[in-house]
This record gives C-alpha cells, sequence and structure tokens, in this order.
C-alpha cells in the first residue's frame, strides 16, 4: 500500500507568499511601464515619461490637483485616459474613477478601449470587469468598489463619486473656446458638478488644449493658483514659453510618431499663429485686439477675381427689422485647389426687398450659383423674400437659396467670435483671400474686436466661406482642357461672363 502523502500547510503558505511577493516585485510602477509592457509598440518618450510620473503621483499621493498641455499626437490622451485607468485599478481596484470629455463618444472611446485591455489581460492585470456593470459608459471591478464612469462634461456624473478625476478635453475646439457662454458653461459644470464628486483626498487630473485664457483651466490656475500645479510641454522650445523638459529654444520634442522640427515648423505655416500657440506651444491667446489682421488681406491679396471657380455662393448678412438698417452682402468663390476667394462687396443699409434685389444682382453678375442668407432670426421668412426676388428676375438658369446654417449641422454656434474663427484662421493662412480691393469691408474688418457687433459685410463673408468650405466634399464635374481646346477650335468655345472678364477694384 502506498503511503499517502499530506501537504505540509506552512510550507503551502509560505509558497503562496512567495508567489504574491514575486507578482508583486513584477507589478509595472508607473503607467508607461505598464504600457510598454502589454504593448511592444509603445514608445515612451520624455513627455510621456513625465506625464506617466504625474498620473503616478494622482493616484498614489491625496488632494493632487494638475493641468496638462501637451500638443496633438503625442500619446496623452491615450496615456492618461486609458493606460492610467488601467494601472490605477490594477493596484487599487477599489479605485472609483471618472472620466470626463467634451462628447460622451470621446469618453467612452477611451473607456471601450481600457475595457479591451482588462479582458485581453485580467490574468496579468489581476482583476476582472463585473457582469452586472458592463456598459462601455459605466463599468465595475468584479469583487470591488472601483470601477469607472465616462460621460461627456454636459451629460452629468448623478450617483458616482470619484477618488480619481480625469477631465480629458472638456473643450471641443476654438469656435467652443471663443464662446463666452460655453466657457461659462463648462467652468459652472465643474465647480457645480464635477468638482463635488471628488473624495475627500481625491485627486484632479485636467489635459486640454489652452484655446483661451479664460478657459476652464485659465480659470482654476487663477483662481487657485496654490492649489492646481501647470506642466506645460511645447512642441518646440521657446523663449517665454513654460517648458517642463527644461530645453533650449529651438529643440523639438521627441516624437513616438516621428515628427520633427521641420514638421512643427510646417504645421506652423498651416495651423497659423494663434492655433500653433494654443495647440502646439500651450499658450491660449485672446481673439481680441482687431480680429482680422491688416497682414493678412494685403499680404495673400489676388489681382482680381480666379478664372475657373467650382463654386460661387452669395453671402448675405440680413437687416433683422426690415427698415433698412445695414446689410452685408458678399460674393465668393472656391477654386479647385480649394482657396476661397471674397470678390464682391455690396453692403449697404437696406430694406428686406432691396437686400433680396441687390443679392440676386450680385449673384446674377458674378455667376453665383447659391445665395445663402444667415437665418437665425427668421429663417423661412428670408428664404421666401429671396425666393421672390429671383421669380422676379425672371433668370435663364437657376439659384439656390439656402439659409445658414443648415438646420442639424451643428455649424455656426456660439457668439460673433465662435462664429467666425474658421474664417479668421483662413484668411491668416491664405485660404481665404481678398480678390482686388474692397475697401468698406477691408476696413470695416481689421477694425473688428472681440465684443463689438460684427460688421454685416464681414458675417456675410462667414457665411460665404463657411458654405463655400463644406461644399468642397461634393462631387465636382470640370471640364477638361483637352475639350476646351477643341470646343475653342470648333469655334463653339461661349465668352466667359462678364463677372469673369471685369477687374475688381478699379
Amino acid at each position: 500500500m502506498t503511503p499517502t502523502m499530506t501537504a505540509d500547510p506552512i510550507a503551502s503558505l509560505t509558497a503562496a507568499r512567495a508567489a504574491l511577493a514575486a507578482r508583486h516585485r513584477q507589478r509595472p510602477a508607473s503607467p508607461a511601464e505598464l504600457a510598454r509592457r502589454l504593448d511592444p509598440k509603445f514608445v515612451v518618450t520624455p513627455t510621456i515619461r513625465l506625464l506617466s510620473d504625474i498620473a503616478v503621483r494622482s493616484v498614489t499621493e491625496p488632494d493632487q490637483r494638475d493641468v496638462v498641455t501637451t500638443p496633438p499626437r503625442t500619446g496623452k490622451s491615450r496615456l492618461l485616459a486609458v493606460w492610467e485607468v488601467v494601472w490605477a485599478l490594477m493596484r487599487d481596484p477599489d479605485l472609483q474613477i471618472v472620466l470626463v470629455s467634451y462628447s460622451d463618444e470621446l469618453a467612452q472611446a477611451h473607456s471601450r478601449e481600457a475595457r479591451q485591455l482588462i479582458a485581453e489581460h485580467h490574468d496579468y492585470l489581476g482583476f476582472r470587469l463585473s457582469a452586472d456593470k458592463t456598459a462601455v459608459g459605466r463599468w465595475r471591478v468584479d469583487g470591488h468598489a472601483g470601477g469607472l464612469l465616462a460621460t461627456g462634461i454636459n451629460s452629468g456624473v448623478t450617483g458616482f463619486g470619484a477618488d480619481l478625476l480625469i477631465v480629458d478635453d472638456p473643450v471641443k475646439d476654438a469656435q467652443e473656446a471663443d464662446s463666452a457662454a460655453h466657457r461659462r458653461r463648462v467652468i459652472t459644470e465643474y465647480r457645480s458638478t464635477l468638482a463635488t464628486r471628488v473624495h475627500p483626498g481625491g485627486s484632479v487630473l485636467l489635459v486640454m488644449t489652452r484655446w483661451h485664457p479664460a478657459d476652464l483651466a485659465g480659470e482654476l490656475l487663477d483662481s487657485e493658483p496654490d492649489l492646481w500645479r501647470h506642466t506645460n510641454i511645447p512642441a518646440v522650445a521657446e523663449a517665454g514659453v513654460p517648458d517642463a523638459l527644461g530645453r533650449k529654444p529651438g529643440v523639438a520634442m521627441t516624437s513616438a510618431l516621428g515628427f520633427t522640427a521641420e514638421h512643427f515648423a510646417a504645421a506652423r505655416r498651416t495651423s497659423g499663429e494663434r492655433a500653433w500657440y494654443a495647440l502646439y506651444a500651450g499658450v491660449p491667446a485672446a481673439p481680441e485686439g482687431g480680429l482680422v489682421k491688416r497682414e493678412w488681406l494685403d499680404g495673400w491679396r489676388l489681382p482680381s477675381a480666379p478664372l475657373g471657380p467650382v463654386k460661387v455662393v452669395v453671402g448675405v448678412d440680413p437687416a433683422d427689422s426690415g427698415s433698412g438698417d445695414s446689410c452685408g452682402v458678399v460674393a465668393a468663390s472656391m477654386s479647385a485647389e480649394g482657396v476661397v476667394a471674397v470678390i464682391a462687396d455690396v453692403s449697404a443699409p437696406m430694406t428686406s426687398d432691396q437686400w433680396a434685389r441687390a443679392a440676386v444682382d450680385l449673384a446674377v453678375d458674378v455667376g453665383a450659383s447659391e445665395i445663402a442668407v444667415e437665418g437665425f432670426a427668421a429663417r423661412e421668412t428670408y428664404r421666401r423674400v429671396v425666393s421672390e426676388a429671383l421669380r422676379r428676375a425672371k433668370l435663364d438658369r437657376p439659384i439656390k437659396v439656402s439659409t445658414w446654417p443648415p438646420k442639424g449641422s451643428g455649424r455656426g454656434q456660439g457668439d460673433a467670435v465662435a462664429r467666425s474663427s474658421a474664417l479668421l484662421q483662413a484668411l491668416e493662412t491664405g485660404t481665404c483671400r481678398i480678390a482686388g480691393h474692397l475697401p468698406d469691408l477691408e476696413a470695416a474688418a481689421v477694425t473688428w474686436q472681440a465684443g463689438q457687433h460684427q460688421p454685416d459685410a464681414l458675417a456675410a463673408v462667414v457665411v460665404a466661406h463657411d458654405v463655400l468650405v463644406h461644399a468642397a466634399g461634393q462631387q465636382w464635374h470640370i471640364v477638361s482642357p483637352l475639350d476646351a481646346m477643341r470646343r475653342a477650335r470648333e469655334g463653339t468655345m461661349p465668352p466667359p461672363p462678364a463677372w469673369m472678364r471685369r477687374r475688381l477694384g478699379g
């Protein structure tokens, strides 16, 4: 008979403790280290290493308050909104985390990636997702109190507290940031809702692009300077711009994607100075003073209206009262290369019948295929007034009448400065140019300041520019140069219309 072997309980306990100690020795010390272990392609740059250290501090030390600003495509959101979440729960599965972004979709995209990592590596991480809390935006660690709520900033966090609050990109873009009303909503939501959900000893990590000095980060840094720590890493070190990496001016950041100083220089030329400093330098600039610079208009000026545009639009900022107030009526065209040219301005004080007729006359003169009218005040009334003017004109070709912004498009939101942000960037970078000289429009544009009534002609340019830019994705049918040469030989090529033969500004 073979003797029965009984396990030594002391030896078993010792072995279990040794295994647990070995596992703890292998536990990654930071989110960056965890990412490197589970994703061999993850690159730990100096920027990522510094941000990972901030993430560790926000989890391991109580009452931390950090603002982080870095250029796009550096991996900051993935590190802080995904890997930090997984690492923090690996360290403490009872930790309650709230992740907030400008939209539910963005926050839940980060949550979805974190869930996927947990599902794939639960054995290594040492925890699983609970089966009874499986929504992509709200889930819990199996057998523990910890988990994640991922939501948009306006969706609320009722019923969920936070040991760690991560606010990643609470503002979508410059247009939202330029809207004083939207900035107030974001700040109010943080102070009245998000901040109140943070548990005693809990930490807050704010990651955002600083489009405006009075944004959420600016409000917190100004009102609570002894509480908040700001870490800024510009794409290229520059005198006067804070750099947490301590580089000499002119030194570009090390990029995991291979971006070089030359790439950043090209990005600066393309984006314009305001977008460059907000996105790549972390330095906000209020769009104040002269919002449109004279050097932009002169530097990119075209000698005359371009030939062969793919689309021409008349933009109208109507007089609201209909009794002879100032009204903006301009024409703009788009080239095959995507450059918008402002080619005519007939803005003046007019009644509704007068501006409708002026818009139709201008559309005929410049060969426009569409008249777009700002429709905030009386969308259908404006459409009807222009349509009636077209019928009275008895034209031999159709001209579309539209109101701006299109219903449900999400365009045209915020105040006048916010609505003009795309046009301002286009004027600065040369993707929108003045053809010839339009002295009244230009004089009004270069003196317009934030807080003032927007010049009507410039408001009309905002409409025309937006319509053209969004029409650029449509399918255009352009006559082949060979076909044009054939028609010229055969004598069947019609002369260009008058608007293509004239020179603007004298």
